[in-house]
């Protein structure tokens, strides 16, 4: 089977170790990057010699909060000049609930799903091959083929879910604006402890063991050693929720709140310093 990417980032490079190491079906892979030394093949050929192209293209921050779609419209646009019309693009981009419809009247000679990833940056390709599950959204016979695809490469092992463009394009901000939350409250409950004469470590594990709960995202400071969350996802994508949610008269104490602690306890703003991927490039 031929499958293209479109984007070598940690994402993109996910996707390609996750099919090549299928232990039962050979795929061949063309992949097409900005970047000459990281592409195999011209756009044009990843595109219309794939049958399926997973298309991974940031999209990082506005200064006001909102998703940036100028990458990921140049992609697009790029696409449709090029496109034969036969295969399938699946954006993996996080996008704002109604983003991708508004692609696909734009450009209607692309055949797109809405297929969000779930990676860790540290663990990519572990990731992909150990799914939790696959949200596909968009046409029902487009979406019924891309499910084949995984479900031929994972032995149907893993649930799949489609559904329509907006609905999986929520659920992908509903994961990592959830998350991001998780880490904000254990913040929070930290700076309680560390008041209250706490044993932080048996207060943590009494607190997981409730599997409601889940084990992951409580440690404080997390995995990279600070408090609070940073990186190219979870920032951006919270500050996109809140203002999606202001644009259409709904108020999020919540999630206003959790970024409000996030700034409060991460003294260094790393997102601010990967321009392209978490905030614009500054001219």
């Amino acid at each position: 089977m031929n499958i293209g990417i479109i984007g070598k980032g940690f994402v993109g490079s996910a996707v390609e170790y996750g099919f090549l190491s299928s232990p039962n079906i050979k795929y061949n892979i063309r992949i097409y990057d900005k970047k000459t030394h990281l592409r195999t093949h011209s756009l044009e050929d990843t595109v219309n010699e794939s049958e399926i192209v997973f298309l991974s293209v940031p999209t990082p921050a506005n200064t006001n909060g909102s998703v940036n779609l100028n990458i990921i419209d140049q992609a697009l646009n790029e696409i449709n000049f090029c496109t034969l019309g036969e295969s399938i693009i699946l954006i993996r981009s996080t996008l704002i609930p109604g983003t991708t419809k508004m692609f696909q009247k734009k450009y209607p000679k692309i055949k797109m799903v809405f297929n969000p990833e779930f990676l860790t940056e540290r663990n990519a390709d572990y990731d992909f091959v150990n799914q939790s599950r696959i949200i596909l959204g968009g046409n029902i016979q487009l979406t019924s083929i891309v499910s084949q695809l995984y479900k031929l490469r994972f032995d149907n092992s893993i649930p799949i879910i489609e559904t329509n463009f907006e609905t999986a394009e929520m659920i992908k901000y509903m994961n990592n604006c959830f998350l991001a939350t998780k880490v904000s409250f254990m913040n929070e409950m930290k700076m309680i402890s560390d008041k209250s004469g706490v044993d932080w470590d048996v207060a943590v594990n009494g607190f997981s063991l409730d599997k409601r709960v889940g084990d992951s995202h409580l440690d404080v400071p997390g995995h990279d050693g600070k408090l609070g969350f940073g990186g190219s996802c979870f920032p951006k994508d919270i500050q996109a929720l809140i203002h999606h949610a202001k644009s259409i008269g709904v108020d999020v104490d919540t999630l206003k709140g959790a970024w409000k602690t996030n700034l409060k306890v991460r003294e260094e703003k790393d997102w601010e310093k990967l321009q392209g991927r978490a905030v614009i490039e500054k001219k």
